[in-house]
């Protein structure tokens, strides 16, 4: 008998948006289960849509993010509650065997939690993200425009708020998962029954591809937010290094950057101060129709981020990792964070977390070479390995936790 999921998340707009609960619906509508998924769709992204489950989305910030909109929801809760409202309104929630929410830190795990109590339906939450990730730096995850002042005040009593019902949540759930070791370490305090669900890649769209291409490029894809947080130096300052000693010819190499404009400038800047500005091709993000043709023809894909300490970042293991991996393309991953992500790149022998400069340019001149000999670079990543980062991998563990907890209804 198939059964029925009702499935909760924040925004649907893949690849920046929730890939993950549109790759579960594909290998669950393929295994015989009926997936509906509720939404809240932000300003300026677009509908979604396709044939593997019924979507439902609403828009609590209509076309823009008003000041009285996001104060009524990060202090009193409105969002959640009108989401509440137009679920109930358009689905027998009775009718659901489970609930699945799968959330970027808050939303809507609250909604989540009045509707499995209401109707006596067994929940699991999926944890993307948590603000405790982020350490001590200041990345703000709300934000209203032209008012730092008072969106810091919001943003610190927000934060103080959620967490606590968010905590409350994860206790009554049946279960619970997350992205990375790290993050799992930390649910359990709250709810032992916290599983590690790997992002990953789907081996339907990104698969090998040899390109041979006039440049040997280093590419990079997806938000910067700032150069501390993602951080390009080693990079840079390894191919200016092999160019001043002849190992590299300059006029056969380009970085391109597809990014976050606010973060355009700044990188460029950073370019600068390593005299390889002229070198780099920085412009916004590139359509998913492109990404993997973009990717093909890349040297190496870089991935950027920091060293993990007590007062920064931990467990952060971005999705163009895992696409990369799936196409099997050298990984540079600058600075490595010598925690959950060197360890994926050294169990998958995906390419080099980097810890220095030195490490850079023997990893750059070897696929240098190597591009100048065939055209393009491949990276001999272990397949069994490879296989555990899968989407169909992926889904298969959520499908096994969510039967287990229907079982136990």
């Amino acid at each position: 008998m198939s059964k029925k999921i009702l499935i909760l998340t924040d925004s649907i707009a893949p690849p920046a948006y929730a890939p993950r609960v549109v790759s579960l619906c594909k290998y669950l509508h393929s295994q015989g289960w009926h997936c509906t998924v509720f939404s809240d769709r932000l300003p300026g992204v677009e509908l979604f849509g396709n044939n593997d489950a019924t979507w439902w989305q609403t828009q609590y910030y209509g076309n823009k993010q008003t000041i009285s909109r996001y104060i009524a929801d990060k202090i009193g809760n409105q969002r959640e509650r009108e989401f509440y409202n137009y679920i109930v309104s358009k689905v027998d929630i009775a009718s659901f065997d489970c609930i699945l929410c799968s959330s970027y830190y808050y939303f809507p795990l609250r909604t989540t939690q009045r509707l499995a109590k209401k109707y006596h339906i067994p929940y699991m939450v999926d944890l993307r993200d948590i603000a405790e990730q982020w350490g001590n730096i200041p990345y703000a995850t709300t934000h209203i425009p032209g008012m730092s002042a008072l969106s810091r005040i919001v943003s610190k009593l927000y934060e103080t708020i959620q967490l606590k019902h968010r905590n409350i949540v994860l206790k009554d759930a049946q279960a619970v998962s997350t992205v990375s070791s790290w993050h799992q370490a930390l649910l359990k305090h709250y709810n032992p029954q916290s599983h590690l669900i790997y992002n990953g890649f789907d081996e339907d769209e990104f698969t090998p591809c040899d390109i041979t291409t006039s440049k040997f490029r280093i590419s990079y894809t997806g938000k910067i937010y700032n150069t501390h947080l993602r951080d390009p130096r080693l990079a840079f300052q390894a191919v200016r290094e092999l160019i001043d000693e002849n190992r590299i010819d300059e006029s056969k190499v380009e970085f391109v950057f597809h990014i976050d404009q606010q973060s355009q400038a700044e990188v460029q800047q950073v370019a600068n101060e390593y005299n390889i500005g002229h070198l780099c091709h920085i412009s916004g993000y590139i359509p998913k129709t492109a990404l993997l043709s973009f990717m093909h023809q890349s040297s190496i894909l870089l991935v950027l981020t920091c060293p993990s300490t007590p007062e920064g970042t931990h467990g952060i293991v971005g999705t163009k990792f895992y696409e990369a991996l799936g196409v099997e393309k050298p990984v540079l991953c600058v600075q490595s964070d010598e925690e959950c992500l060197a360890e994926i790149i050294g169990r998958t022998q995906a390419g080099l977390a980097a810890t220095n400069v030195s490490q850079v340019k023997q990893f750059l001149l070897t696929k240098y070479e190597e591009w100048q000999c065939n055209g393009f670079t491949r990276q001999s990543v272990l397949a069994k390995e490879k296989l555990l980062f899968t989407r169909q991998f992926e889904s298969a563990q959520f499908e096994h936790i969510l039967l287990s907890i229907i079982a136990s209804k």
